[in-house]
């Protein structure tokens, strides 16, 4: 359980106009934002508007290539502000 009863935790980063979704997920990574967890088979998807945009498979937090990636944080920003969910999702037993 870890330090789940904190959840949820909130990071706030200043992003330069013209950054792209690569470049906000690459910064989280070297901060090491997501959990490591024990284990194989489990996953991270980043939410954004309701839809997952970006999906980090098991303790690799390096991002599976998708085209959003190079897409400018911009067109999500509402009111000033970028949020970003993340779903962890469980390996399977």
């Amino acid at each position: 359980m870890g330090d789940d009863v904190d959840a949820p935790h909130a990071y706030s980063v200043r992003v330069l106009p013209d950054a792209t979704f690569d470049d906000v997920f690459e910064h989280l990574a070297r901060k090491g934002y997501l959990a490591y967890v024990a284990g194989k088979n489990h996953s991270w998807e980043a939410i954004v508007d309701g839809k997952p945009l970006a999906f980090f498979a098991g303790n690799n937090m390096k991002l599976e290539s998708t085209k959003i990636l190079t897409g400018k944080v911009s067109e999500f920003v509402r009111n000033g502000t970028l949020t970003v969910r993340f779903r962890y999702n469980s390996a399977t037993t």
